[in-house]
């Protein structure tokens, strides 16, 4: 069996090739900028905007992770041409998000999951919280430099989710019978607000980390200045809307039911990584 995971160098993209490995699954990773990796691992140049590259990553490939075209202008379509122009393949595991049905129209998640589900094929939609990758890529130069984490998520709480569950998850349904028509909402083994977040990932930093709740307005302002557009300002305030709303308060067992092992909580991460992440520069 020969499994494409497209964004393989992306947050759960890793972790889903290393998981595949594991199973001793063969595993072609896709990604804009190719780079050579470990053994048994082909990798492959894969570009959503760039239709050449399409035919040499899905030759003879069996299963596919799909890891939509978040950034392109068109994305809203191309899982669906992607999923038509791959008709051998025969399982397909789509990375979705939490509540991807309740979100502005601007964010395609809801449409890619119809195009998956439309597809013909074995298919299996990931819903995961948010990653507790999250604050040690994108939100690690804010905590690491000034000890702050500010958002528009109120005092509200989410299960987070370790981007390493995800993947054992992926790649069940990529390799065994019995994931097929299913919409798997995974999450962390527990409902933490941010603020709990903060004081988790600071007492394994071994130093004081805050969070700020902003308004929605002032998060708005925030990305405005950064030059974000205005599509991508309203699915960040979709996703946010979601958050205060409780959607994702939800906590499930979805990951020990399918895995067998429990879902990993944000202290494991914490212990792991707050140290080289978010310890204060020295000057």
């Amino acid at each position: 069996m020969t499994v494409l995971v497209l964004g393989a160098t992306g947050k759960t993209g890793r972790p889903v090739v290393d998981a595949l490995v594991a199973r001793g699954v063969k595993v072609r990773a896709a990604s804009r900028n190719p780079a050579p990796t470990a053994d048994g691992i082909e990798t492959v140049r894969f570009d959503w905007a760039d239709r050449g590259t399409w035919e040499p990553a899905l030759a003879n490939v069996d299963g596919l992770y799909v890891v939509g075209p978040y950034a392109e202008p068109n994305g809203a379509v191309l899982v669906r041409e992607l999923l038509a122009a791959a008709p051998l393949i025969r399982r397909v595991v789509l990375l979705s998000v939490l509540g991807a049905d309740l979100l502005p129209d601007v964010v395609p998640m809801a449409g890619w999951e119809a195009d998956v589900r439309d597809s013909g094929k074995e298919w299996t939609i990931l819903r995961p919280n948010w990653f507790q990758q999250n604050f040690g890529e994108g939100f690690a130069a804010s905590l690491r430099d000034t000890g702050s984490l500010e958002l528009p998520a109120a005092d509200a709480t989410l299960g987070f989710v370790d981007t390493r569950d995800i993947a054992d998850v992926a790649a069940a349904a990529l390799t065994a019978a019995g994931h097929a028509g299913q919409v798997y909402v995974l999450t962390g083994p527990e409902s933490l607000s941010h603020a709990q977040a903060m004081t988790i990932l600071g007492t394994s930093a071994g130093r004081n980390l805050q969070y700020t709740p902003l308004t929605a307005d002032q998060f708005a302002a925030r990305l405005r200045g950064a030059g974000a557009d205005d599509n991508s300002i309203t699915w960040q305030l979709g996703l946010f809307t979601l958050i205060r709303d409780g959607v994702n308060a939800t906590v499930t067992d979805t990951v020990e039911r399918i895995t067998g092992h429990p879902a990993r909580p944000l202290a494991a991460y914490a212990a792991e990584h707050a140290v080289a992440k978010f310890s204060a520069r020295r000057v």
